[in-house]
């Protein structure tokens, strides 16, 4: 199957130069010395017309360098936002959804190419997995174990009848125009693997209890926003989520290790047991 490429991981790019308004302006006066090096002596008092006139040159030229850097950027996938990557969504016809974000519309665009030109990989039936319910599917892991089954995995959002998109995805995946004709593609829902988190919380001298009683609602959401299909659940993520400003010390007793999650399941928040220790 087709290695994805994480955009953010890639090195800036040479064309985006590293700007510094200091450095403009002093090869500006080196170079101003250079044609006219009588005026060396001036252009060492702040206040020379001369200085000023240089100074202010520099900081357009700041700018304007920023504005080719930025104008750069929005004709890159990992770098573009707004309308700029709407405009690179129309240019591979994908349109994006409504309230998507950039970063999932970014990754839609990237999964779509890839699929149009990798008919049978993981990519490919993960595309159109996502396609059949874009507001309805927060994850899809499609994994091939054994020659020609497919085994594609839906982890539905919150709200959402998880039968039904199943059926939905099944139906898409399984057309005569997406399968390979020598896969057997199978469509099942995610195993949800509950996990209940126990900890002890110090907190720093002074601090409102206010930071504790908001740590729970904090975890919550840092878990929804991080829970996919294989995605391992870790004490030290745990601890990291908890240690907001304010607190002092977390001792977590479950989960003791690693919570180990193949791509067809999801870690779940099981019950969550906060105390306050002095």
């Amino acid at each position: 199957m087709t290695t994805h490429i994480d955009l953010q991981t890639l090195p800036e790019p040479n064309i985006i130069e590293s700007l510094s308004y200091q450095d403009i302006l002093t090869e500006r006066k080196a170079r101003f010395i250079e044609y006219a090096p009588e005026y060396a002596q001036a252009l060492e008092l702040e206040s020379d017309p001369i200085n000023v006139w240089l100074q202010v040159e520099s900081y357009r030229e700041a700018l304007l360098r920023q504005r080719i850097n930025e104008a750069a950027a929005s004709n890159l996938l990992a770098k573009a936002k707004n309308n700029d990557l709407l405009h690179l969504g129309a240019f591979y016809g994908v349109s994006r959804l409504d309230k998507e974000s950039d970063e999932d519309y970014r990754l839609r665009i990237r999964d779509n190419t890839i699929a149009s030109s990798t008919a049978g990989s993981g990519v490919h039936y993960r595309k159109h997995a996502l396609n059949a319910a874009p507001t309805e599917i927060l994850d899809v892991s499609v994994q091939s174990l054994k020659d020609g089954v497919v085994t594609v995995t839906v982890l539905g959002e919150k709200d959402h009848d998880v039968d039904e998109v199943v059926s939905k995805v099944t139906q898409a995946v399984t057309a005569s125009d997406v399968k390979m004709l020598t896969d057997t593609v199978e469509v099942n829902k995610a195993d949800l693997k509950y996990i209940e988190v126990e900890a002890d919380v110090y907190l720093q001298e002074n601090t409102s209890e206010r930071v504790f009683n908001e740590l729970q609602a904090a975890l919550t959401l840092a878990w929804e926003q991080e829970a996919r299909l294989g995605w391992d659940l870790t004490p030290s993520w745990l601890s990291a989520q908890l240690h907001k400003k304010g607190v002092r010390d977390v001792v977590l007793h479950k989960p003791d290790k690693r919570q180990n999650i193949d791509k067809t399941q999801c870690a779940a928040m099981g019950a969550i047991t906060l105390k306050l220790c002095q």
